[in-house]
């Protein structure tokens, strides 16, 4: 497995990866509930022109890259049962890349997350 360069100074914010998991409520109701499953320093920039204009496109104007080095804890990292939280906001993941399948750098694209009706009412 190659090893890609990263300068690390870049990786200059902290982000938290959250998971999925389904917890049991006193009367046995189910419910999902996100928990803390990796914190790591990470390069957080916005999209290029030409994925902005895309993305503007279909109306998601909140579209953030994320790049991170890679570790066994990303391994599983998928855009269903992980997200991540970055400065008070929740992004939920929309495209993962891991760059040159080398595990050592991860690139994330992650949109704001805009909670639905049943989620603002919790």
């Amino acid at each position: 497995m190659p090893n890609l360069p990263i300068d690390i100074g870049r990786l200059d914010h902290r982000i938290t990866i959250q998971k999925k998991t389904v917890s049991v409520d006193s009367l046995f109701n189910q419910y999902a509930a996100w928990i803390e499953y990796h914190k790591c320093w990470a390069a957080v920039s916005g999209v290029s022109n030409k994925e902005y204009f895309a993305a503007r496109q279909q109306h998601e104007e909140n579209i953030v890259s994320f790049k991170i080095r890679g570790c066994s804890k990303l391994k599983n990292l998928n855009k269903i049962e992980y997200r991540i939280v970055f400065d008070d906001n929740v992004y939920d993941i929309d495209y993962i890349d891991d760059v040159h399948f080398s595990g050592s750098v991860v690139n994330i694209k992650a949109v704001l997350h805009i909670p639905s009706n049943e989620e603002s009412k919790i």
